[in-house]
């Protein structure tokens, strides 16, 4: 016993480890998202109304973020008090409170992670608990995401760990795990407005399970305290509900169905423009985002679940255990369909299914492995997840976001398929690498007989026109970047496009030409492409 203690707890230490590996290097520098700089400037109002009693100030927006404006929020409002210098956002300190919130963001995480592990643990045995939790944990574009300061991975913590809750509360119907589901579930919508189908899920169909196994008497014990559970917390941490609770409530499902299900999203989807992908960009998804390692186990699982009708999925596996996947399996392909409903399609979308995913391959690999007793198969068993799973954590360092399943190829394959977002992805290693080539100093000699025209001959930063303008102006000065489909031409000096994006025609059409001058590749796809005005030298 002492033994396995010592070995459970040496399992964690070694998760522990590879988990901030894998996140907290170069977390300050990999990305500035667009939406991370909007939920700086939300959090900064959700404690201004938090310090001034104005409630509504903490409804900033339709998802609702509340969890990530609670995290980020806190963290920033502590720094300023220690340091005052602090109080106003600039090019200067910015990535410093970036760095700072996704720091404690990733420490969330983990916590939430510890928690599942825990969870699972009641269900199977501790170790099997670990591996699920390390299969989805260090997926490529899992770990990207959770490098991000936004809301995707939180909400799949937050929502597996009350679906596992719920499902343990019909096998014992205590208040304990009830009301645990309830919190879960509560901060799933809390973070994710779509996360009360999670929440409608574990009362009906727990309920449903609950009347079957025990009758309505047992339904009495579970359905009202899981209610309860999800509303007080949701009530309790959302101020903006104290002063408007219906209003709020309606303006979040309103703003929902009006962007999320009829104005769409804008995606590259085989190599042409689209407002709704359709049916099939999330299956797509699925081949590309996630690891060839995973989809094998997975799929395994589901072949042996088909050959066994669902019955005795794995061979030795108690009832419960099928009975927790199946309870799963109804919840996240329901999710899928659902999702695939809205025109506004995004493949981050989908992180919620792995940690589901990663239950049903470990699974998959438990049957397999029975099968592999040979040193070759072994072999090429673990070069293939050498190959497919673990190789990407350095290969693809710090970018993991841009992760593509190697099944297409090259990333340039998968950019057809569906377009690469630039997402800020790089921004800071671009600015530093649009300052190192660019020497306005120089603006005065000829270049290509064409004499510059530039006015700035001594200052520091060049004049930047981005389509998307925001994570660039976060940390360079803001009166230098402009907007290429507002401003004219000869606003800027340095033209900017992501992955993806065209030269918009007002650029086309405008006074000043740009040349192509250079391009900063990421994980083997030409993401920044930079034009100069014609008459600036380069390096």
């Amino acid at each position: 016993m002492q033994r396995e203690k010592l070995i459970n707890s040496l399992l964690v230490v070694f998760f522990t480890a590879a988990f901030f590996a894998t996140r907290v290097p170069g977390l300050s520098h990999d990305t500035v998202n667009p939406d991370a700089v909007n939920w700086h400037y939300r959090s900064e109002q959700f404690v201004v109304g938090l310090k001034t009693h104005q409630w509504e100030k903490t409804y900033q927006h339709y998802h609702p973020g509340v969890t990530l404006m609670w995290l980020l929020g806190s963290t920033v409002e502590v720094l300023r008090q220690l340091n005052p210098s602090l109080r106003v956002y600039n090019q200067d300190n910015f990535l410093f409170l970036d760095y700072a919130a996704k720091f404690v963001l990733v420490i969330v995480q983990l916590v939430l992670t510890g928690f599942l592990i825990h969870f699972l643990s009641k269900i199977f045995s501790f170790k099997k608990a670990l591996l699920v939790a390390s299969l989805f944990t260090f997926e490529p574009f899992f770990t990207g995401n959770s490098r991000l300061l936004h809301m995707d991975v939180l909400l799949a913590l937050f929502l597996m760990n009350g679906l596992v809750c719920a499902y343990i509360s019909t096998r014992q119907v205590t208040v304990f795990w009830t009301i645990l589901s309830g919190v879960f579930l509560a901060l799933a919508f809390l973070t994710k407005s779509v996360a009360v189908l999670g929440f409608a899920f574990a009362l009906l169909t727990g309920s449903a399970l609950i009347y079957f196994k025990r009758g309505w008497r047992r339904v009495f014990n579970y359905a009202p305290v899981l209610s309860l559970a999800f509303i007080s917390t949701v009530f309790l941490l959302f101020p903006a509900l104290w002063s408007d609770f219906f209003g709020v409530v309606a303006s979040i499902f309103a703003e929902a169905e009006r962007i999320g299900i009829r104005k769409g999203h804008d995606q590259i989807f085989f190599g042409g423009y689209s407002r709704d992908p359709g049916l099939l960009f999330y299956p797509l998804v699925f081949l590309l985002k996630i690891s060839p390692f995973l989809l094998f186990g997975a799929v395994l699982h589901v072949l042996y679940a088909f050959k066994f009708k669902m019955a005795n999925t794995l061979s030795g596996v108690k009832k419960k255990d099928l009975s927790l996947m199946l309870f799963l399996l109804l919840f996240y392909a329901s999710y899928v369909l659902l999702m695939s409903i809205p025109t506004k399609k995004i493949d981050r979308y989908m992180i919620s299914v792995y940690p589901f995913l990663a239950l049903f391959a470990v699974s998959g690999f438990h049957k397999i492995i029975s099968y592999l007793k040979g040193f070759l198969y072994g072999s090429l068993f673990t070069a293939f997840g050498l190959l497919t799973y673990v190789l990407p954590i350095f290969t693809y360092y710090p970018y993991y976001f841009t992760y593509t399943s190697p099944l297409f190829g090259s990333a340039q394959n998968a950019n057809k398929i569906i377009g690469q977002k630039p997402f800020g992805i790089g921004i800071p290693a671009l600015k530093d690498f649009i300052l190192n080539r660019y020497d306005s100093r120089n603006c005065m000699k000829l270049v290509q007989g064409v004499s510059c025209f530039l006015q700035f001959t001594g200052q520091k930063y060049p004049r930047l026109g981005f389509i998307d303008t925001k994570p660039m102006k976060a940390i360079y000065p803001s009166s230098k970047v402009f907007d290429v489909r507002v401003n004219g031409t000869s606003d800027y000096d340095i033209l900017v496009l992501g992955p993806n994006e065209e030269t918009p025609q007002e650029v086309l059409e405008g006074e000043r030409k740009f040349i192509y001058d250079t391009s900063m590749y990421i994980n083997g796809l030409e993401f920044w492409r930079l034009y100069v005005k014609e008459g600036i030298p380069s390096k």
